[in-house]
Formats: structure tokens, C-alpha cells, sequence
């Protein structure tokens, strides 16, 4: 399961042919239960106390993040970005904000239904 979430190691930022282009390393990464609420940084809901969500630490440079999601809200954003190239600091958005109409949600709605759901519910 953890291979399939996220892309470990280095993620390029800009262009990867761009002679520029940073890269984001992965220090940590788990998943496991929440000892406390959390906000999904993919769906913009809530992590419940005890829900197995994805917990990653990041850096780039000087800057370290963490990033938390329920696992399949963190499958489906790597998924779409895969899909639609948009690995670059610049195009990447949460995909509450992503999740702009029926298109994007009925394309995924049979891989990730759970995610879709919570994606639906913050568009009502």
C-alpha cells in the first residue's frame, strides 16, 4: 500500500528538464492511526482520532513540512497529478480546490469513492 501513495525520495519541482529545478526529499513518511484530529490536506476534512491516514515529512532547502491525508485522498491526488503532469510547485493545488466540477469527480469516483464523497461533500 505505502508505494502506491506517494512518490518516495526526491520530487522534482519545476520542469525535471529544467537545469533549475528543485527537488523536494522525503525525510519520513507513515501510516497509522491518529492520536488526534488532523485536517486532510488533499479533501479539506478532518482526520478522526483513530482513522489510519498518511503522515509525511518533507523538505526542500531550508523548509520542513508535514503533509497528513487519509490514504486514499493522498492515492487520488497522486493519481490525478500523475495523470495530468502537475508535479510542479506551481500547479499544485489541494484537490478540494482541483475538484472544481462533476468531471473530475465522476472520472474518479469508481477508484476512490471514499475521497470523491468527502471531495462532494465540501463542494455543497
Amino acid at each position: 500500500l505505502r508505494g502506491n501513495l506517494v512518490h518516495k525520495g526526491a520530487i522534482a519541482r519545476r520542469s525535471p528538464n529544467s537545469p533549475e529545478a528543485e527537488m523536494i526529499s522525503n525525510i519520513s513518511e507513515k501510516i497509522g492511526p491518529a492520536r488526534k484530529p488532523h485536517r486532510c490536506e488533499e479533501c479539506g476534512r478532518t482526520i478522526p482520532k483513530g482513522e489510519v491516514y498518511l503522515r509525511q515529512v518533507n523538505a526542500d532547502g531550508s523548509q520542513v513540512w508535514t503533509f497528513k491525508a487519509h490514504t486514499d485522498c493522498a492515492a487520488l491526488g497522486v493519481a490525478y497529478r500523475t495523470k495530468h503532469r502537475l508535479w510542479d510547485e506551481y500547479d499544485w493545488l489541494p484537490m478540494y480546490e482541483l475538484a472544481d466540477g462533476d468531471h473530475l469527480l465522476g472520472q474518479w469516483r469508481g477508484h476512490y469513492p471514499h475521497a470523491v464523497c468527502r471531495l462532494e461533500f465540501n463542494q455543497s
